[in-house]
């Protein structure tokens, strides 16, 4: 029996392993990195000033025009916009990696700027690429922080460099999806959607309620880049304290294609659960083409939130990779955020208004994790902005983000608690029927399971 075990490295953000899982993907093509102003929907409220909560049916129903990318044109004056700034890996050795970080911020202040902005101004991006090189993700940061009275939706694999741009300036506000843990606990950077050592259980509840033998037969492959095998550790852990038993276990090259000795070893191994939690869609498209050519049929496979991407709900990119329907059908879906790609816009209008703007300004972009999260980052952003007073200045925009204690972009996110740096525990449970993802074993009426708690690494 193989069992190859990844090192136990701790204090790393287990839900981080399916972000740099995606480093290797092909599924976004690639894109030059823009700069832009953006805009927000806005519905009146007793001071007179703009409410982000919820969507403008008429504008998220608008067809396309040229009159969307006029939103993005420069500010008249340099005190007629809030200017916010993003480092995201966009160019360098993967072109277009996170360029969807940048789309999905671009795109909701473009949203914003169509609704009037805000306080009579309007929000402009500055967007800056690092090119996967930490030093000119600090570089960047450190231009960019006295220009911009925050950052929003910045993604990189290299943002602890900027870290100690923003660790030495506490008082410029980042509002971003953060991957080291030393930036992530800083009091001025703000997720919509903390990562903390660890896992939710509630869907691993799930699979040992449903699959009991299954759960004692576990294999995954797990990317060896960045600190993906220390992200596997922790959810490793979590599965552990459940009951979960790994029997196979491989970190890979992100230059390896070839998963068929694996496959091998795996059934040699008895495995009959595959876990496709530390890779994204092309790896785990591609495991799955291979096991299906070679008659390899494990109980369940299930991976999170790096398996779902595509241009729309019925072209997910993992059932590309797969080889099409007849090898991906059934694959389990679990994760923190509603079924973006489309499947859940009747239930979260938000998501409508979504990829209206965002392929309103980038049409066939591949819509990912990173283009949602540079999307609700801003929302979080503009929110914490119209709740800062008129006027606002950092410290107003500080104060109101340490008051953002409960945040779900409209029911597009898992509820989560950004000032208080506390994850989701709650999640959607999907399975590929038919070549698309669909939502299984829901609660009635309920956008999100809460079945379970967040199972914190330990030492």
């Amino acid at each position: 029996m193989h069992r190859f075990r990844t090192s136990r490295t701790v204090s790393v953000f287990a839900a981080v392993a399916v972000v740099l899982a995606g480093c290797a993907s092909t599924s976004r093509s690639a894109t030059p990195s823009r700069s832009a102003s953006t805009s927000r929907s806005a519905t009146p409220t007793a001071a007179g000033r703009p409410s982000t909560s919820g969507t403008s049916s008429a504008l998220a129903d608008q067809k396309v025009t040229p009159s969307m990318s006029a939103l993005k044109t420069a500010c008249p004056t340099p005190t007629s916009c809030y200017v916010s700034g993003n480092v995201s890996t966009t160019g360098g050795g993967v072109p277009g990696l996170f360029q969807g970080a940048v789309d999905g911020t671009d795109a909701y202040l473009a949203y914003q700027n169509a609704l009037g902005g805000l306080d009579g101004r309007r929000f402009k991006l500055i967007a800056a690429d690092d090119s996967l090189a930490c030093e000119k993700n600090r570089a960047q940061t450190t231009a960019l922080a006295s220009q911009v009275i925050a950052f929003t939706g910045s993604f990189s694999l290299v943002d602890q460099c900027g870290g100690t741009v923003l660790a030495a300036d506490p008082k410029v506000p980042d509002v971003s999806a953060t991957l080291d843990p030393a930036t992530a606990a800083l009091p001025n950077v703000f997720s919509v959607q903390p990562l903390v050592p660890g896992m939710a259980t509630g869907a691993l509840l799930y699979f040992k309620q449903k699959f009991p033998q299954a759960v004692t037969k576990v294999g995954s492959l797990v990317v060896d880049f960045g600190a993906a095998p220390t992200q596997w550790a922790g959810q490793e852990q979590a599965m552990e304290h459940l009951g979960y038993k790994i029997v196979y276990e491989r970190q890979f090259s992100p230059a390896e294609t070839d998963f068929s000795a694996d496959v091998v070893k795996m059934e040699q191994a008895g495995v009959q659960m595959v876990v496709l939690s530390a890779i994204n869609d092309s790896y785990g498209g591609r495991l799955l083409q291979q096991m299906h050519a070679q008659g390899f049929h494990p109980k369940v496979v299930w991976g999170g939130a790096s398996i779902y991407s595509g241009v729309d709900a019925a072209d997910p990119t993992i059932v590309k990779d797969a080889g099409g329907a007849s090898v991906a059908d059934g694959v389990y879906l679990e994760q923190a955020q509603a079924l973006y790609l489309g499947q859940d816009a009747a239930r979260v209008p938000e998501i409508g208004t979504f990829l209206h703007w965002v392929h309103g300004l980038y049409p066939g972009a591949n819509i990912d994790l990173y283009t949602l999260y540079g999307w609700t980052s801003a929302q979080l952003y503009v929110d914490a902005l119209r709740h800062a007073g008129p006027d606002p200045d950092q410290a107003a925009l500080m104060a109101a983000l340490e008051k953002e204690t409960s945040f779900d972009a409209g029911g597009m996110l898992a509820p989560a608690d950004p000032a208080g740096k506390q994850p989701a525990s709650c999640y959607v449970l999907a399975q590929v029927v038919g070549g698309t993802f669909q939502r299984v074993d829901m609660p009635a009426g309920a956008t999100y399971r809460c079945d379970g708690h967040y199972d914190v690494t330990k030492g």
